[in-house]
């Protein structure tokens, strides 16, 4: 009997290890200063299920953590490619002055996320990658209860960007779009703009090309809405 209960230990052990979060360190020169900044790229992990903002649960470690990081001398931030960026002495020289006003600022990750979006904005790419890189950082403060109005600022400046990705149409999938529509009203909800909400959470009920399963979660938070909930914790 011993032995049945050591084997089934090492076959969940070996499981639970199987499902974990796991990286890999690479190094990258930033592309302002040159300064070497290691980043610790998701290998795998297990995810289940998600948050009603689209945020992952499950064995996933620091996998959101991990995606932006910041040069500890200039604080330039943004994913791994971003550092892998070639930029003209024009970009540079633009770059180095938006992170001027961040030279004293507490650097962690969710700041990290602002200014990799504030970067991107000054570098004119598309609203939908700078929309989730604030709301990355909106990810990051969830359970921050000291941090509530940097976490709304977050969440604000991506709805902001992701009703500009509609409306540039940066998305040629139009199943999409509706989720779009309901991720844009969980950030006005969730920042006490019902109205908007209920606006957002409507598109995306009422769309015709929407997913199966996106009508019942967004009715389900539309009802939040509709009672002035900004609960952000779920």
């Amino acid at each position: 009997m011993k032995k049945i209960i050591l084997i089934l230990l090492v076959l969940l052990i070996g499981q639970n290890f199987a499902n974990a979060h796991t990286c890999e360190n690479e190094t990258v020169k930033c592309p302002i200063d040159g300064k070497k900044v290691t980043f610790c790229v998701t290998m795998s992990m297990s995810t289940f299920g998600s948050f009603k903002d689209f945020q992952k649960k499950g064995a996933i470690g620091e996998h959101y953590e991990e995606l932006i990081n910041s040069c500890p001398k200039c604080h330039f931030s943004g994913y791994i490619d971003d550092f892998k960026s070639k930029f003209t002495e024009e970009e540079k020289t633009k770059v180095k002055e938006l992170l001027a006003k961040f030279s004293d600022a507490t650097m962690d990750n969710a700041q990290q996320c602002l200014i990799a979006a504030e970067i991107k904005l000054s570098r004119n790419v598309s609203k939908k990658e700078i929309a989730f890189c604030y709301i990355t950082g909106s990810y990051l403060l969830r359970e921050n209860d000291k941090k509530v109005e940097f976490r709304k600022e977050l969440q604000r400046k991506a709805k902001d960007n992701l009703i500009s990705a509609l409306e540039k149409d940066e998305y040629d999938d139009k199943t999409v779009i509706a989720n779009i529509n309901y991720l844009i009203a969980e950030m006005a909800r969730r920042t006490g703009n019902f109205d908007e909400a209920i606006k957002h959470y409507d598109l995306a009920i009422n769309d015709p090309n929407k997913k199966d399963w996106i009508e019942s979660v967004a009715k389900e938070q539309r009802e939040l809405a509709v009672k002035k909930d900004d609960n952000n914790k779920i």
